[in-house]
């Protein structure tokens, strides 16, 4: 099928449909922001000093929850196309939707829990952005704040594992299977 053909059927058949604009924005922005907490993140548990990043992975985080929660409301008011395997029910469409749901609870949990352990370790108030700053919601008991962010570091080496499935699945529906999957994300 030459390029012009595959336009075509582009153009003509619903599957090849791509993402709301609304959804790939949201989606690239968050990947952007996902990439820098996680690295961040994996930096500051490693005991590595990381001077501003500190606020800014926290911040970072806090938006990503709220960034969550709009593309949700974007889901729902702009479904996703219709993928070429439509219908093709087994394990990997199963797979596709236990990561999808794990990767949004997981980013929802995430950063209030490293909020939670932040204000228990004693932080009273963490630096948001525009000068603005998160209520505190845990009153100081390092001990706690310690164990939480022990579990909050764990919890994000498995948010960043889901991330490396969510990209390596798609770079095989690109790449391998050859269903223009990330094209699909990038154009409408």
């Amino acid at each position: 099928m030459s390029v012009a053909d595959n336009q075509t059927t582009d153009a003509v058949n619903p599957t090849m449909r791509g993402y709301s604009l609304q959804m790939r924005t949201i989606h690239w922005i968050m990947a952007g922001m996902m990439l820098y907490v996680i690295v961040v993140g994996i930096l500051m548990g490693n005991g590595f000093k990381v001077g501003k990043h500190y606020d800014y992975h926290r911040a970072t985080g806090f938006l990503l929850m709220l960034m969550v929660v709009v593309r949700i409301i974007i889901a729902k008011m702009s479904p996703p196309p219709v993928p070429k395997h439509v219908g093709k029910k087994g394990l990997q469409q199963t797979a596709s939707i236990t990561v999808h749901r794990l990767l949004y609870a997981a980013l929802l949990i995430q950063p209030f829990l490293g909020w939670y352990a932040t204000n228990a370790w004693g932080v009273k108030k963490i630096p948001f952005f525009f000068g603005m700053s998160l209520p505190r919601i845990a009153e100081k008991n390092r001990e706690l704040g310690n164990m939480l962010l022990e579990v909050h570091y764990w919890l994000g080496l498995v948010v960043a594992a889901l991330v490396f499935i969510h990209i390596a699945a798609a770079l095989t529906h690109q790449f391998i299977w050859k269903d223009n999957l990330i094209k699909r994300m990038i154009k409408t």
